[in-house]
């Protein structure tokens, strides 16, 4: 029993310190950080639908606290034509600053995925109108690496609270 207790040591030894060093990395920071800006900036805010498609798993999973579930790229992204790219409206995100957090993922010492979670707000802008600030989330996405390409597999989109302009928020 003691070698295999001497054995689990080891590799729980072996392990630590390749993920401590990979977690905090700057550039493994950044480069989720891109990808979160990719998708919401350039996809969400600017209804860049073909990228979303991009960026976005063929198996894709969303669940949203008020919205419910949807499966699958195509309806995710006919969601999003319909729900956040309207005529009359469009619906932007906003990263509330210093909110990002990643935790990477490995199989045996090999990236293969990263958990990115943070807030965001809300807002509804309108022809002729300013931003209305509207509502405040969590999220948080699981980034899986297929092929070359980084793509958001599942995303956790929760505790969804209205902002009101009359409460001064």
């Amino acid at each position: 029993m003691s070698g295999l207790r001497a054995g689990l040591c080891l590799m729980m030894l072996a392990a630590t310190p390749a993920w401590g060093q990979e977690a905090s990395a700057p550039d493994l920071d950044a480069r989720f950080a891109e990808l979160d800006r990719q998708v919401f900036e350039l996809g969400y805010n600017g209804c860049n639908l073909e990228l979303m498609a991009e960026l976005t798993s063929e198996d894709f999973e969303f669940y949203h606290d008020i919205g419910g579930i949807t499966l699958g790229r195509p309806a995710f992204i006919d969601s999003i034509d319909r729900n956040i790219c309207g005529p009359d409206y469009h619906v932007t995100r906003t990263l509330v600053d210093g909110s990002l957090v990643l935790h990477p993922l490995y199989d045996n010492g090999v990236l293969y995925g990263a958990i990115q979670s943070g807030e965001h707000m809300f807002s509804i802008v309108r022809p002729d109108a300013e931003p209305e600030l509207t509502g405040r989330a969590g999220f948080t996405t699981l980034w899986r690496l297929e092929g070359d390409a980084w793509r958001m597999s599942r995303v956790l989109s929760f505790d969804h609270q209205a902002i009101h302009a009359a409460d001064g928020e």
